[in-house]
């Protein structure tokens, strides 16, 4: 193949729009870095705010030991936030509704299901492990729903229920909404992508010149903190 893979992905931790944090990894998935990433923290900030692709149960996990504040967004966090909702996004898990003292969820036709067992979940890249509840229904038969609702290789609607995910998002959707969290979401975009854009446009840093970690850590160090005092200089003129 003619195409240039990247070797190397970059994770930056900014405020006020000055790189306060780096790591390198050799993975392209972001939310598999972000424990690594949070660990070589020297100081640890008080809550961080990120996109939705880290918004996983063992980062939320992770933030709650390291007495982080979570404002880490979900994948779902935007979609259950619009005003409109379209019909054929009627039978997600959330539509149905759950009966705390009946234990079972009663679909959008009315049936209900109703605990079959508990689970572990392994997540296949980085180990860790997820207790899920697995809900059944007691019958799909003559449901005028149901070619919508499940799948055609399912002979009953389930649903698989993780209740320490639904915690740390529910903690988080109420972080976000918050005033802070609605500043914090406003600040995200320029705050990053800022410093990403200064570096790789007006400092023209788009290929790392060394290989290995180590020597590619000591580069985006360097780089890093010449954005930095470059942010240094231009506030100095502008008080000038």
């Amino acid at each position: 193949s003619d195409d240039l893979v990247p070797a190397y992905n970059v994770l930056a931790s900014c405020e006020n729009q000055f790189v306060t944090s780096f790591s390198i990894h050799q993975n392209p998935n972001d939310a598999i870095c972000f424990k690594e990433h949070v660990d070589q923290m020297i100081f640890k900030p008080a809550a961080i705010t990120a996109d939705s692709i880290f918004g996983t149960e063992q980062n939320y996990e992770l933030l709650e030991g390291s007495e982080i504040r979570n404002f880490l967004k979900f994948p779902t966090f935007d979609q259950q936030n619009r005003a409109h909702k379209k019909k054929s996004d009627r039978f997600k898990r959330e539509d149905f509704i759950y009966n705390t003292v009946k234990d079972v969820y009663q679909c959008p036709s009315g049936r209900e299901l109703v605990f079959k067992k508990d689970d572990v979940v392994r997540n296949k890249r980085t180990g860790y492990q997820s207790t899920v509840k697995i809900y059944k229904s007691k019958s799909c038969s003559s449901c005028k729903l149901a070619s919508k609702c499940k799948t055609s290789l399912e002979s009953k609607r389930s649903l698989t229920v993780n209740r320490q995910l639904d915690y740390y998002r529910q903690q988080a959707a109420n972080n976000l909404k918050s005033s802070e969290g609605v500043a914090l979401r406003k600040r995200r975009g320029a705050e990053i992508e800022s410093c990403f854009g200064d570096i790789k446009h007006n400092m023209n840093f788009r290929r790392f010149n060394l290989r290995g970690k180590l020597k590619v850590n000591v580069e985006i160090g360097l780089i890093s903190m010449a954005h930095n005092l470059r942010k240094v200089q231009s506030g100095i003129k502008a008080a000038a």
